[in-house]
């Protein structure tokens, strides 16, 4: 189901903006139709916003927003859903709501080095990331980790990532390349998660690794180019606890 411009459309006519990416867009999770953070991902989609056409933005009302998604969000029951929210440069707007199944299994990853466009929002133009997917997925992984050039790694192609290293759990560096994720803030916040630095023989000798995202919560890396990577009772404890808390925090 679409909703474009805040009302139910099948064949709506495509702006310039849509058609070339021009936009900004969010993500999320959908609990019995409840959502984890809505608050948060709004905020991060509105510095995108002023990011991509400045300030003012006299068409921008997070309460059309707002009414959109709980009006679709009625419009069907799903028990999990992935909810996204696309906001263009010229008003447009699309709203999108699909069941979410989620993942049972740990990742497969594989290492791309070099740097990748560092912005503190989600883009449109989400090609380079999927780009680099595809990549990994035409050689038997299921995604990738990126590495800077000065060897310290920042993210997977759509998610952050998290590692227990020492006896800690650790997450890159904003200034490393990591997307502000909201998922990973609310870790940072709540569970004891702390920024530092990662490379790639800290990933393959840390005692648990996962990927971390709103749609995802935390998933399990289970090796990095054909090496198996642990995973620890802390792990799984993290996972049960985010779960918990995500459950025991949700709007709408």
């Amino acid at each position: 189901m679409i909703f474009f411009n805040g009302e139910p459309s099948q064949n709506s006519e495509l702006s310039d903006a849509i058609l070339l990416g021009d936009g900004v867009f969010e993500t999320l999770r959908s609990y019995e139709g409840r959502l984890f953070a809505l608050d948060s991902h709004l905020e991060r989609l509105e510095l995108g916003l002023v990011d991509l056409v400045g300030t003012p933005i006299p068409w921008y009302r997070r309460e059309k927003i707002i009414d959109g998604i709980e009006r679709i969000l009625s419009r069907a029951e799903l028990s999990s859903g992935a909810l996204r929210i696309s906001i263009y440069s010229d008003g447009n707007w699309v709203l999108s709501h699909k069941e979410y199944l989620p993942p049972t299994k740990g990742l497969a990853c594989t290492v791309i080095k070099g740097g990748h466009e560092r912005l503190g929002y989600k883009s449109s133009s989400y090609s380079a990331r999927l780009r680099a997917r595809r990549y990994a997925e035409q050689k038997g992984f299921d995604d990738v980790i990126f590495i800077q050039e000065s060897g310290e790694v920042s993210e997977l192609s759509t998610s952050n990532l998290i590692a227990l290293d020492n006896g800690s759990w650790v997450t890159p560096r904003l200034e490393g390349g990591a997307l502000p994720g909201v998922t990973r803030k609310t870790l940072i916040d709540n569970f004891g998660v702390k920024e530092g630095k990662l490379d790639l023989t800290s990933l393959l000798e840390a005692e648990s690794l996962g990927a971390i995202s709103s749609l995802r919560e935390i998933q399990s890396i289970k090796g990095i180019d054909g090496k198996d990577t642990p995973s620890s009772n802390r792990f799984r404890e993290l996972q049960e606890s985010f779960h918990s808390w995500i459950l025991g925090n949700l709007s709408l």
